[in-house]
């Protein structure tokens, strides 16, 4: 039995970000196009309009009816498929910004069959784009205290809603496997109380990529910037997409006053 509580992440500068217990294997990130899943039934409708009553979130019900859809499963599924050995997974964390589009389907629950030797499962969410760095934390502190092996850690984003969103956001998950046979270190964190202007600070060494709250600070100017429409994915495409050398992620939440870091080490 696990009981689960928020998170409350160790203050650290980046060249103190404790290491991933394990090393990185394998990232991979796919963008996908318009789903096929409907979410078109009278419980639905019910639902999202509870959900939002008194909220002012500009629900629509027509867009109930229209709606079509990438659900968390189906995305990871898609993504790993060919790609992940038949050697069992300890833990796999689902991260997420968005909701999930069909809230009848839970993603951690239905990967816990599908994935080899049917691992632990659950998400992280509530959190903006630092729920992958959360979810980071999180999966070393099991695997410091379980020994686990083999970690997935999976970032989603989800674009299809029936209420309106501040920002368009876009159908897209990554992959992050931790296991002995991989070859990039990783330290990650998350840095808490730390005021916009202090931000600069927390710069290290390597090719730069930031999200788009840390972006919006201007203080790390010359870094790249991932597409807003990704708030969970978007940071980890220079990874997935095989970038050498030293690479420092990070994005910043100035509502919590908490910024995101992942350095990972090159090749060995």
């Amino acid at each position: 039995m696990y009981r689960a509580a928020a998170p409350v992440p160790a203050a650290a500068p980046p060249a103190g970000l404790p290491p991933f217990p394990l090393p990185l294997a394998l990232a991979l990130r796919r963008e996908f196009g318009p789903g096929d899943r409907e979410i078109d039934v009278p419980e639905l409708h019910h639902y999202f309009a509870d959900l939002s009553r008194g909220h002012d979130i500009g629900f629509r019900p027509s867009r109930v009816t229209r709606a079509r859809g990438n659900t968390f499963l189906a995305m990871a599924r898609d993504l790993l498929a060919g790609q992940l050995s038949g050697e069992p997974i300890d833990l796999a964390i689902v991260a997420h910004a968005a909701p999930e589009f069909d809230p009848r389907l839970s993603a951690p629950v239905n990967l816990t069959a599908v994935l080899p030797g049917g691992p632990l499962v659950f998400a992280v969410s509530g959190q903006g784009a630092l729920a992958p760095f959360s979810a980071l934390r999180i999966a070393a502190s099991y695997v410091q205290r379980h020994g686990f092996r083999r970690v997935l850690v999976l970032s989603m984003d989800q674009g299809g809603t029936p209420y309106d969103t501040p920002e368009h956001l876009g159908d897209a998950a990554t992959a992050l496997l931790f296991e002995p046979g991989g070859d990039r270190p990783v330290r990650a964190g998350v840095v808490p109380g730390v005021a916009p202007a202090a931000v600069a600070g927390f710069r290290a060494p390597g090719t730069a990529v930031v999200g788009h709250g840390l972006a919006r600070t201007g203080a790390w100017p010359g870094a790249a910037v991932a597409p807003a429409e990704y708030p969970c994915t978007g940071l980890w495409a220079p990874l997935a997409g095989g970038t050498a050398g030293p690479l420092l992620l990070a994005d910043y939440d100035p509502h919590h006053r908490a910024l995101g870091v992942c350095v990972v080490a090159g090749p060995a």
